[in-house]
């Protein structure tokens, strides 16, 4: 029997599914025996592993497939990725980190410093 393109497709994204509800939504499995194993893991994966895999989980489907509904599932792994990347990143440095003279976010003009004293 031969198995089309958009049955491997599919087969695919569920799989990727389920790996992502057993990385993300552990409290699903703390009914087997796997559970607690998998929360314990799950939680030791740092963000640019999870990147990593979500960008990977986008593209084999839509290249297997092809359908419209292949691409919107591996947009929504795209997103997920695009949102562990923003993690990974992390947050913008402070002034002095950007080589500013100033204090954080506030402009070295408005500092308590140049204010004139009467």
């Amino acid at each position: 029997a031969v198995v089309s393109t958009q049955s491997t497709g599919g087969i695919f994204m569920v799989c990727a599914g389920v790996v992502v509800l057993m990385l993300e939504a552990t409290f699903l499995f703390l009914f087997l025996d796997i559970g607690k194993w998998l929360d314990s893991k799950s939680d030791k994966i740092r963000h640019w592993q999870k990147m990593v895999l979500y960008f990977g989980f986008c593209v084999p489907a839509a290249l297997i497939c092809g359908s419209a509904t292949s691409w919107i599932g591996s947009i929504g792994f795209l997103i997920a990725g695009m949102a562990y990347m923003v993690l990974t990143i992390g947050p913008k440095g402070d002034g002095h980190s950007r080589g500013g003279g100033g204090g954080g976010s506030v402009p070295y003009s408005r500092q308590m410093d140049d204010i004139p004293t009467a």
